[in-house]
């Protein structure tokens, strides 16, 4: 069992979870705020969270999440939560969501040509 703690401000929550848990997972079952909107397949990047502590304690990034983040995250010390496993005890930042900047469709509203 590995110790995973996330920290939002001042509030903090914690637990034990067995290895290969995604933080996703870990943060659900202690009603962390970590979010999503594709339930966890990896196509939302709104389960992005920093790593305080522990970085090496989870899984190596793959492709997709590497495709989704970047190859920062080794500098920016951010991963997907629904991506990264644990292997080790591990302090986790939540962060704010970014929502993705709204397109305007095909039936927004636009001037009339003459």
């Amino acid at each position: 069992m590995h110790r995973v703690r996330f920290q939002k401000g001042d509030d903090v929550w914690e637990m034990e979870v067995p290895e290969g848990t995604s933080l996703l997972e870990a943060a659900r079952d202690c009603d962390a705020p970590v979010q999503t909107l594709c339930n966890g397949v990896g196509t939302c990047i709104q389960c992005r969270v920093k790593v305080v502590d522990g970085f090496e304690a989870l899984s190596p990034p793959e492709a997709l999440e590497k495709d989704r983040l970047g190859n920062i995250f080794h500098i920016t010390r951010e991963r997907m939560g629904c991506q990264a496993q644990v292997c080790g005890d591990v302090t986790i930042e939540v962060l704010e969501v970014r929502l993705p900047a709204r397109k305007k469709g095909r039936f927004s509203k636009r001037p009339r040509r003459n």
